[in-house]
């Protein structure tokens, strides 16, 4: 039993515990018989959007005659005066683009989404996911801390930075995980010939440590002296 709550608690750590221990209720029903009723009723109320952010979005709980309104900053309630509106979808909007970042307000989750050539904020509660995207040919916008560096990762070029120099890179190859669609593998090298790789995937939360967002993309990024872990949007 204790080596069972051990792994329990290794799985809470890496951010699935409950789809995780579904799968141990379904495999070991007398251990956990008495989880089960609690489980079922939490994966009931789970909203499907409430756990990620995701590359792309349909509209959901809208009227048709209603639009969704896409506002400046993540703002619950209020009075209209209180928050900006830069945009709105039609209700049957079934491709709202994202861009994997996300923000926890009150009881509500805030999802970043691109309309045209603006950036905005929509309650997460009338976003559904939408289908699984090929990002190959989209570029990352990532970042770590301590220290703080950054790097782009596009289909072509990229570039690295830190607080004392930014470096020009060129993606030699941009390759999936066999027959999927992710996670993405980038090969890149500098003007010295330096090589560097990283790997982009998609997680449940990715926190930068240093604000109240979240992320739903993971960067590892190596070299011949460095190997760094950052967070990830896409830089649409």
């Amino acid at each position: 039993m204790a080596s069972v709550v051990r792994t329990l608690i290794s799985w809470h750590e890496r951010g699935s515990f409950f789809l995780r221990r579904a799968r141990i209720i379904a495999m070991s029903p007398q251990i956990f018989k008495p989880f089960r009723a609690g489980l079922a009723l939490l994966c009931a109320a789970a909203p499907i959007t409430g756990a990620h952010a995701f590359e792309s979005y349909r509209i959901t709980g809208v009227a048709a005659a209603d639009k969704l309104v896409v506002r400046e900053e993540p703002f619950d309630g209020g009075k209209l005066s209180d928050w900006k509106e830069i945009a709105s979808l039609p209700a049957d909007t079934k491709d709202v683009l994202g861009t994997g970042r996300s923000k926890s307000v009150g009881a509500q989750r805030w999802f970043e989404v691109v309309v045209g050539e603006t950036r905005g904020w929509v309650n997460g509660k009338f976003l559904e996911a939408g289908d699984p995207a090929d990002l190959k040919t989209e570029t990352f916008s990532c970042s770590g801390t301590e220290p703080f560096w950054g790097v782009t990762l596009g289909p072509s070029k990229g570039e690295y930075s830190d607080p004392e120099s930014k470096t020009k890179l060129t993606t030699e190859s941009v390759q999936p995980s066999t027959a999927r669609l992710f996670p993405l593998l980038y090969r890149l090298k500098d003007a010295s010939g330096q090589k560097y790789q990283a790997t982009v995937s998609r997680q449940s939360w990715c926190s930068d440590g240093m604000s109240d967002y979240d992320y739903a993309f993971e960067v590892l990024l190596s070299n011949d002296e460095v190997f760094q872990q950052g967070c990830c949007v896409i830089n649409r």
